[in-house]
């Protein structure tokens, strides 16, 4: 819905009438100051003038054209005082215009009350919220008018006119945009904007500046800041209402995007990593618990190799969908990597979330994939874990789930297991090896797998590789093609005529993507080929598959 000209008025005329009501008072403390004392400092003068400046930018968005005048020539006139202050003739003058803009308040005669005004516009309400907004300015008129345009529009709206209380504001409330203006007492709109910015919390949130300075020096300044938006007053409400109506589309299309799994429908790693922090956080904080179930495709490499991988995509898209569609309202369902999903579980022990799981297992089971007109009958297993205060990371509960689901793989797939403490000293039996010149992606790869529970030995070059296995037996080798010393498709070779009936799995490492080379690579007996650049996440989960397979 957008606002017609006939509402507009009518919000106008409450903003207005909200205006004149605080200017007789500020007028009256203005008037105040100066009979204070017949000169004025520099602190009394910079009071004055940011009273100008405040009416001057209010009455130009409400429409007020001779009060907006007097306040553009009264901030003008004090800029040019600078420091001097001002004496007992321009106290005078500023007194006799003091007396001018209180005559035209109490000469304001409103169309109709705020009340009718409002209740009229009622009748027009969106009863859909849009989102939340946040406006931090110490404009009543302002507030007003931007509180009842947005309400109108569906959105939930909430004011802050204290500067020093709008952090807290923020943490309680959550908006999905904020209003600011920046000429504020106390803090302006700037240290406020930087105390936003600072917490990566409220990276996601939309800030829109509000100001009355129109200069190119402050929007660049403002948009440096951290600002997404800068509207200069006056605004016409209508744009404002455009210019929040655009952030949120873009906002929703661009959550959607990292929110949801392109392929799958599913929600995505991005947003169960959120997730789980915060239904951990409120484990901490109340003692509700919850669980997870860590589900992964049986046999699926066989599925993409003798049906291809549109096959694989087909499979894996039906078995989130049927999975959404059966799980509870409070339920959620991730595509974590791969052909693996997490459902998380709120408020659900490890019993009930077994009940579920298994009943999705024995439905899913029954239920075949269609691919170029053959039925194709698909299983999963699946690992789950309820949160006990025990684990040392989030990433804890993940892991304890995939111990879990390797269990149940073992026990020869198509089942759930649930987690128990004795799976996590079963892991040390298992060995990788690393193969790579490059020491960052070394050590990061060895600290993961090693806190996670298996041995894991490296090797910069191919003739150290070669020698290892000669030595030992790893389950599986992450073999860079790119080595010092050796072609990484010689290594393989040697290492396949070491291990002999070993089943070492082989997971290749390379930025070459010609179809040649990774069909040599299979040749030589390889499991996986993985090319740079790549996602750590997506790295972890399939050298993880492999050790659990």
């Amino acid at each position: 819905m957008t606002i017609d000209d006939k509402q507009t008025e009518r919000l106008m005329t409450a903003a207005q009438k909200v205006f004149f009501t605080e200017l007789r008072e500020k007028v009256r403390k203005m008037k105040s100051l100066l009979s204070q004392n017949g000169l004025l400092g520099k602190a009394e003068t910079g009071e004055l003038r940011r009273f100008f400046h405040s009416i001057k930018g209010t009455a130009s968005t409400l429409g007020l054209g001779s009060i907006y005048g007097i306040g553009d020539k009264w901030e003008e006139e004090l800029d040019r005082t600078g420091d001097d202050g001002l004496d007992s003739s321009a106290v005078s003058d500023i007194f006799a215009v003091l007396e001018e803009i209180e005559k035209l308040a109490y000469s304001f005669e409103e169309k109709e009350s705020v009340s009718d005004d409002m209740a009229e516009c009622a009748d027009y309400v969106n009863t859909q919220v849009r989102g939340k907004i946040l406006i931090i300015d110490d404009d009543t008129a302002v507030l007003k008018l931007l509180e009842n345009a947005f309400t109108l529009e569906g959105y939930k709206v909430y004011i802050c006119d204290d500067s020093v209380a709008a952090m807290e504001n923020i943490a309680a409330i959550k908006p999905n945009i904020i209003i600011l203006d920046i000429m504020m007492p106390e803090m302006n709109g700037y240290e406020i904007l930087e105390k936003i910015r600072s917490k990566p919390e409220y990276a996601d949130i939309y800030i829109i500046i509000l100001s009355s300075k129109s200069d190119v020096a402050d929007r660049i300044q403002g948009i440096k800041a951290g600002a997404d938006d800068y509207i200069t007053k006056p605004f016409a409400i209508g744009e404002a209402i455009a210019r929040v109506e655009m952030i949120m589309r873009r906002s929703k299309y661009y959550k959607e995007k990292l929110l949801k799994d392109c392929l799958t429908g599913a929600y995505s790693r991005y947003y169960f990593n959120l997730r789980i922090s915060e239904e951990t956080e409120r484990y901490r904080r109340s003692g509700t618990i919850f669980s997870i179930a860590l589900l992964d495709m049986d046999h699926y490499k066989e599925i993409n190799d003798q049906f291809g991988h549109y096959a694989g995509d087909l499979v894996l898209k039906e078995l989130a969908a049927f999975i959404g569609r059966n799980i509870r309202k409070s339920d959620s369902i991730y595509r974590y990597g791969g052909d693996e999903f997490i459902i998380i579980f709120p408020g659900t022990d490890c019993n009930k979330a077994y009940e579920i799981i298994e009943r999705l297992r024995k439905e899913f089971v029954n239920k075949p994939v269609s691919i170029n007109g053959k039925e194709l009958y698909v299983t999963f297993s699946a690992g789950i874990k309820q949160i006990t205060g025990k684990e040392k990371s989030v990433e804890q509960l993940v892991i304890d789930a995939d111990k879990a689901m390797y269990q149940a793989k073992k026990s020869g797939r198509n089942k759930v297991m649930i987690y128990e403490e004795e799976m996590g000293f079963q892991n040390r039996s298992k060995t990788l090896l690393i193969v790579d010149d490059e020491n960052t992606i070394l050590k990061l790869l060895k600290d993961k797998f090693t806190n996670i529970g298996y041995n894991v030995v490296t090797a910069e070059d191919g003739k150290s590789a070669v020698s290892i296995v000669g030595k030992i037996r790893p389950d599986v080798i992450l073999l860079d093609l790119v080595l010092p010393d050796m072609d990484g498709l010689e290594v393989c070779k040697q290492i396949r005529e070491k291990v002999g009936e070993h089943p070492t799995r082989i997971i290749v490492l390379s930025g070459r993507k010609e179809k040649e080379c990774i069909e040599k690579m299979k040749n030589c007996g390889t499991i996986d080929y993985i090319t740079k650049p790549f996602l750590i996440e997506d790295l972890e989960a399939r050298v993880l598959k492999a050790l659990n397979n």
